[in-house]
């Protein structure tokens, strides 16, 4: 893609969801968070939890794991009469944890006083087994500079063979993986995270589910990979897909 055609990098956290007709009030069941690169490659990863719950980070309950997703995403503006800037936006599932064969999942989004996005749409309900409409309502954050620089990377494993599919996006200081193999499903959510008292700042993992490797550390290091590099680990070969900063 030429850079003229490169969006920002995207960092996105849902406050709520509603399904349509039944559900009286906007609510949040789960820590979701998305992390989209310049080219609409995206990472959705959605875990149960309380408010102020810490997120499961040893690899388990698979339970705890709503939701999984990787692909990519295009929007386009729509006219609804109003000077409000209304995008339809897509969301092709080329990894999803629930099932080898997504539906559709797509939505218009709709942007509110407050600085939030009101997502209007209909995807699979997996309450009741069908497509239905819904409501979410979205929090969207500039990315920050970790060690003065905003990065962007995207590694995607695509490997048939094995049967498997995995992906690493990273956005400023936020970083998410999911590895599909078989039925088998991994995630893990890093943040960079800086001491007060040192001044410095690390990766950390904040949340983890399943017990398979996930290479996220490469996006760590971004001035060590290049687009195109073929990175192995065991039987499977990681591409770099997006190396960009901004």
């Amino acid at each position: 893609m030429p850079e003229s055609q490169r969006n920002e990098p995207a960092i996105s956290e849902r406050r709520g969801i509603r399904w349509l007709p039944d559900d009286p009030k906007l609510q949040e069941p789960t820590s979701t968070l998305v992390l989209t690169g310049s080219r609409g490659q995206f990472v959705d990863i959605r875990i149960f939890c309380n408010p102020g719950e810490t997120l499961p980070n040893e690899g388990g309950p698979s339970s705890l794991l709503d939701w999984g997703i990787a692909g990519k995403s295009t929007s386009t503006v729509i006219d609804d009469g109003s000077s409000r800037s209304v995008c339809h936006s897509t969301f092709s599932h080329w990894i999803d944890s629930r099932t080898d064969t997504p539906g559709p999942d797509q939505g218009d989004m709709y942007p509110q006083s407050n600085n939030t996005t009101l997502e209007l749409g209909a995807m699979y309900n997996p309450l009741t087994n069908s497509e239905q409409a819904y409501e979410e309502l979205w929090v969207d954050y500039s990315a920050s500079a970790v060690e003065g620089t905003r990065w962007s990377i995207v590694i995607d494993l695509d490997d048939p063979e094995h049967n498997a599919k995995g992906r690493v996006v990273r956005v400023g200081e936020h970083c998410q993986g999911i590895l599909k193999v078989g039925e088998h499903v991994t995630v893990e959510r890093w943040g960079f995270e800086v001491s007060e008292k040192e001044s410095k700042g690390d990766w950390t993992r904040l949340a983890r589910l399943g017990d398979l490797f996930l290479p996220v550390s490469l996006a760590f290091t971004p001035e060590q990979v290049v687009e195109g590099n073929v990175l192995s680990y065991g039987d499977y070969k990681w591409v770099v897909k997006e190396v960009y900063s901004w």
